[in-house]
């Protein structure tokens, strides 16, 4: 009744196996797969195999294709950079770092501030985490922010702020700085608060406290007069981007290289180049040396007469930021009778043509300027009425003002009264004294300001005017030439600060001895305009009263404002990142250093 199935050959059972899927509705075993082969005929299996390979490639290639595609390059930690500098290190130590670009530039990078220097955004906080301000413009209260260590691992705190302050402000330091923070009572609130406090409203005080703050636990057991010989001077300890790390002497103890190392712990987002090295030479041209033999691999600074050179070197990318550093010819009208006369001065601001200047001086690498307040600067008014360069002009007032050139000559002669004032000045009765209109120029000795000065000279030869120029030593200009204030004209470069107050150019107390008023200006307008500008925290109001001032400026012409520098700085094309639009001092440049990098790695977005 009952048979028994006849016997399954091994392609049945593979069949059912293969069919059960149907039946259960879901995904095949791995057994179940295995048998499928034996199912296909040859022509199938090799159509599965074409197709399964296909499967692959193009998977291969779509995961190449988006890995290419979603790969992204980004900076990386490592490398080192090796730059030139002239001079040598001796305080690293932001008392007296100001007195050195060297020094300057290693206590950027070591030492931080309540405040810091940025190229686009201006004064912005550093170390302060907030800053309150008083309604009447007098008390600063600064809370330092918690989070910021010195490179010995110690927290900043308020002490160290107060310690530093109060360490300027004593003479027993020395510290050049001690006139800034003259009149400033400091004091700490609590251990991250300190509060400044100032006899009268100042609005240039802010700038003043991007100074490096020192760690009170190293220094205060120092006695002040010992301070400028302690070691820390050289390997110092501070709360900057980078941390002191070696370096190296020649056998006559003159420092050869500086090598500074990232600082991990950094408050701020940690620099990402490694290493930093700095090596020392005599001059700009050993420098440049160093840079075309590759013993370095950048220039802190690259003078006028280097630049065609060193641009052509592929191994560098040369910088020119702008720099508030205005040339002035300033008139000392106590020095030569003839500059008290308005047309006079006038005259010879008509005379000269500052774009020939600027072309002779820096090879146009600047821009021409008529006001010692900045296009970029608090109070800049470019409707103010300046003379502009007409020779013409310029030789009709002179005629009118009674400086005539006389049978032919082409030197003017002085009028009457003049020429018997510089007999009796000169002790004679008459005899070997010319009447010629000549005044003598004074710069220091520096290629760009002879060239300047030598410019300045022809063009005034051009319209009857003798000038001699005199060059001086930069170590003898102080003492033999500005203090006395021995010159009759002066030509000289004048580096502003990070705040544009002319005060300290301009006030008639700052006329005499070590002031740098250097034409000696003296208008009571001028005086109270400038004092009140300074003592305004409000911009419009500052700005309104800088243009009053320029506007009596241009009326009065003491001085003319010639052209603005331009800062040449060769960096390493190895490099990346390196946006310097703007400085205020050299060292700036070194203001977004923890953004540079070198090296890179990749990361999928």
């Amino acid at each position: 009744m009952f048979r028994r199935p006849p016997p399954q050959g091994p392609k049945d059972l593979a069949m059912r196996q293969v069919l059960s899927v149907k039946r259960r509705r879901g995904l095949p075993t791995l057994k179940q797969w295995g048998a499928l082969p034996r199912l296909l005929t040859r022509r199938e299996r090799l159509l599965a195999l074409s197709c399964l390979l296909l499967f692959v490639l193009s998977a291969s290639a779509l995961g190449t294709w988006y890995v290419a595609t979603h790969r992204l390059e980004i900076p990386a930690e490592g490398g080192e950079y090796v730059e030139a500098l002239v001079g040598e290190p001796q305080f690293v130590n932001p008392l007296y770092s100001t007195a050195s670009d060297v020094d300057a530039d290693l206590a950027r990078l070591v030492y931080s501030g309540l405040l810091r220097f940025d190229p686009k955004e201006g004064l912005v906080n550093d170390l302060a985490e907030k800053m309150e301000i008083s309604e009447d413009g007098k008390t600063y209260s600064v809370t330092v922010r918690d989070d910021a260590t010195f490179h010995d691992g110690s927290s900043v705190r308020a002490k160290d702020v107060l310690f530093t302050i109060t360490a300027i402000q004593d003479p027993a330091y020395r510290s050049p700085l001690e006139v800034s923070f003259r009149g400033v009572a400091v004091s700490q609130v609590d251990d991250r608060t300190v509060a400044f406090s100032l006899e009268k409203p100042f609005a240039p005080f802010l700038s003043t406290l991007t100074v490096g703050i020192l760690p009170e636990g190293l220094w205060g057991g120092i006695p002040p007069r010992n301070a400028p010989l302690a070691t820390r001077n050289l390997e110092p300890i501070g709360s900057g981007p980078y941390k002191f790390a070696s370096f190296s002497k020649d056998k006559n103890g003159r420092i050869l290289s500086y090598t500074l190392a990232r600082y991990a712990a950094y408050y701020a987002t940690p620099a990402l180049i490694d290493t930093l090295t700095f090596k020392f030479y005599a001059d700009g041209n050993d420098a440049q040396g160093a840079l075309e033999n590759r013993n370095v691999e950048g220039m802190a600074f690259v003078s006028s007469d280097q630049e065609e050179a060193v641009a052509k070197n592929r191994n560098v990318t040369l910088l020119r930021p702008s720099l508030p550093r205005v040339t002035t010819l300033s008139f000392n009208q106590e020095k030569a009778a003839a500059l008290k006369k308005p047309e006079v001065r006038k005259a010879i601001a008509l005379a000269l043509n500052k774009q020939a200047i600027l072309e002779d001086a820096l090879s146009g690498r600047g821009a021409v300027v008529d006001s010692p307040i900045l296009p970029d600067m608090v109070g800049y008014a470019p409707d103010v009425a300046w003379p502009t360069f007409d020779p013409a002009a310029s030789m009709a007032l002179l005629e009118k003002a009674g400086f005539p050139k006389v049978d032919g000559s082409d030197v003017r002669t002085l009028p009457k009264d003049l020429y018997e004032a510089r007999k009796k000045a000169a002790g004679e009765a008459g005899g070997s004294t010319t009447n010629e209109f000549s005044l003598t120029l004074k710069t220091v000795q520096h290629p760009e300001l002879i060239r300047t000065a030598e410019r300045i000279a022809t063009q005034l030869a051009d319209i009857g005017i003798k000038v001699e120029v005199a060059a001086v030593p930069a170590d003898e200009l102080l003492a033999d030439v500005i203090e006395p204030r021995d010159y009759e004209m002066l030509l000289t470069g004048t580096l502003l600060g990070l705040d544009p107050d002319p005060f300290p150019f301009w006030h008639s107390s700052q006329a005499s001895g070590k002031g740098l008023n250097l034409a000696n200006y003296g208008n009571r307008k001028a005086d109270t305009l400038l004092e009140e500008a300074r003592q305004s925290t409000d911009e419009a109001t500052r700005a309104a009263k800088y243009e009053e001032f320029q506007s009596l400026l241009a009326e009065d012409l003491p001085a003319v404002f010639l052209y603005q520098s331009a800062y040449a700085y060769a960096v390493s094309s190895k490099i990346r990142n390196v946006d310097i639009p703007r400085v205020i001092t050299p060292s700036d440049r070194f203001a977004n250093v923890t953004s540079w990098y070198i090296k890179t790695k990749n990361v999928l977005r």
